[in-house]
């Protein structure tokens, strides 16, 4: 008998859930339709991510039979139905907190073990899953690199490589078995270039084996548990060498990087919690320690005047480091070389046209010209165009 009452109650649940839900959606919609989450006083639950205007389609019989009514009608409701990121977060957090698993960000983003988060191209690279650059091919990029070296010296401009660290390359042992316990293969970009980069003799800085020497030593985490990126800790570890090789190539005494005191929150900003947000979860995770170092310079007794970083989103953080320790006066950052150019310390960014830089006076005006690569991005298509354009100016140029 009391079976019989169980097995009548989950049949009546199953029934009010199925025909108590969608007169549940009716009424919520009929009270929020044309009102977005912010306007509704909700705006920490509007997604992120852009969005346009959507007329609300005309119903016609043609239409409803192209489809196109379907299609309309869908962007429309998805952009007027103000509990929509409700019921998306709501859907997220039943993904993320009953089977680890996101649908958001392309589904790119990986639920590692403890809740670290990732992104597959960087799982990816470790595992082995992405097959290096030919060896030809590698061997005569760091070739043009090493070109490009030795023809800005001539013209008293320094280089160097900055090689950062992935988040999944440092802390392998976050990463869901079902990717690997272990690197597949031997092979990748970062093994391969590294010999190739000591080989031609060109400047460069091994992030990648400097954050893992300083997870050895720092109790504090070098990635946080919500972000792609490194954290200002981890990215210390890196910036530290890069600043006293500057001071090298230049022959500047530039001082060196130190810690003086180090605050630790739980409450994750910026790039500390980028793929945390891109979760869209009803409660965010953010429930995780963020470490703030102090960093100063010691010792400086000079600064450059001008130096050009050309790179991805790793250097964001370790240009906020030089510049806030006034190594440079004025930095210019190509991001991906042809998204923005923006300018330190001021920070205004603006689109960047690669066809009208002024190189004689936009790039090789500078003391520096420093090239980031993260290790799992050898392949992204901003080194080769950088490299090639770069080659071909200082070919045509000729010293003065």
């Amino acid at each position: 008998m009391i079976r019989n009452r169980k097995v009548q109650t989950i049949i009546l649940t199953i029934i009010l859930l199925v025909f108590g839900l969608p007169v549940c959606s009716m009424v919520i919609f009929k009270l929020f339709k044309e009102q977005s989450a912010v306007e509704l006083g909700l705006a920490n639950l509007e997604l992120a991510g852009i969005t346009f205007n959507e007329p609300k389609p005309q119903f016609t019989l043609n239409n409803w039979f192209n489809r196109s009514f379907q299609d309309k009608f869908n962007k429309w409701f998805n952009h007027f139905y103000g509990a929509r990121a409700l019921f998306v977060r709501l859907g997220n957090q039943i993904n993320y907190s009953a089977f680890s698993k996101s649908y958001m960000y392309d589904q790119s983003i990986i639920i590692g073990k403890e809740k670290q988060l990732f992104e597959v191209g960087y799982i990816r690279d470790y595992c082995g899953f992405t097959p290096p650059t030919p060896f030809i091919q590698a061997e005569r990029r760091v070739k043009e690199m090493k070109e490009i070296q030795e023809r800005l010296r001539e013209r008293g401009i320094a280089f160097t490589l900055l090689i950062t660290p992935s988040k999944a390359a440092i802390y392998p042992e976050y990463i869901p078995a079902t990717f690997c316990d272990t690197p597949q293969t031997a092979s990748s970009d970062y093994t391969q270039f590294l010999p190739l980069l000591d080989k031609y003799q060109l400047n460069y800085i091994d992030g990648h084996a400097l954050t893992s020497e300083a997870k050895q030593k720092e109790i504090l985490p070098l990635f946080s548990q919500g972000g792609t990126h490194w954290n200002y800790l981890g990215a210390y570890h890196t910036i530290k060498p890069l600043v006293e090789q500057f001071g090298a190539l230049t022959k500047k005494p530039l001082g060196t990087l130190r810690i003086h005191d180090i605050t630790v929150d739980r409450s994750p900003t910026g790039s500390d919690s980028d793929l945390a947000k891109l979760l869209h979860l009803a409660i965010p995770p953010y429930d995780y320690p963020v470490p703030h170092p102090s960093i100063v310079k010691h010792q400086a007794q000079q600064r450059l005047d001008r130096a050009t970083f050309v790179g991805g989103s790793f250097t964001w953080i370790a240009l906020d480091i030089i510049s806030r320790a006034n190594i440079v006066d004025q930095i210019d950052f190509y991001y991906y070389y042809k998204l923005t150019l923006t300018s330190f310390p001021s920070k205004e960014s603006r689109p960047l046209d690669t066809a009208r830089i002024d190189w004689d006076n936009d790039i090789f005006t500078s003391q520096l010209l420093v090239l980031e690569v993260n290790e799992a991005a050898f392949q992204m298509e901003y080194l080769p165009a950088f490299i090639s354009d770069t080659l071909q100016h200082l070919r045509n140029i000729p010293v003065q």
